[in-house]
């Protein structure tokens, strides 16, 4: 005779419930690890940037290093240089409570500095880097990983290396 089996009964049992909390847990744990890795911080502790024009070229531009606290505006990534300087000034008016500019105007004759980074910096969800002399729908560079940053200026553009 076929007696029915009763799958509720067994599947709240004690001795079920004792195997499956510690995969609960470990499952749990495993998955804020995970979130808590997607929305790393920086690491950054320097960013250097240095003129490889002839001090006598023309060429006068500037660099925007952008501080991001908030996903709301990198969400549709990739900012390209366009979006970024035909939104720039609303983001300072609307938006100063998420991000943090370091700009820094690369006149004639500029050989290099280094930058003073926000003291928040280091909650930064994503930092970009972008520049005025770039093509306007060449992307932003994300430097985000980055620990020790070199910043290159070439008449072409920005090269971008981790010392």
């Amino acid at each position: 005779m076929n007696r029915p089996l009763n799958l509720a009964a067994q599947q709240f049992s004690p001795k079920v419930l004792s195997g499956a909390l510690p995969r609960l847990l470990a499952t749990c744990f495993l998955a804020l690890a995970l979130v808590n890795s997607a929305l790393a911080e920086t690491s950054l502790t320097s960013i250097q940037v240095s003129s490889r024009l002839d001090l006598n070229s023309v060429l006068i531009s500037g660099v925007d290093v952008v501080f991001f606290y908030d996903t709301s505006i990198v969400q549709d990534e990739p900012l390209t240089q366009f979006d970024w300087y035909s939104k720039k000034r609303d983001y300072r008016a609307t938006r100063a409570d998420v991000i943090d500019i370091v700009n820094l105007p690369v006149p004639q004759g500029f050989g290099g500095a280094t930058l003073k980074l926000p003291e928040r910096h280091t909650s930064a969800f994503k930092v970009l880097v972008f520049s005025e002399h770039q093509s306007s729908t060449s992307a932003s560079v994300d430097i985000t990983g980055m620990r020790n940053v070199l910043i290159e200026i070439d008449q072409f553009g920005l090269l971008i290396s981790e010392q």
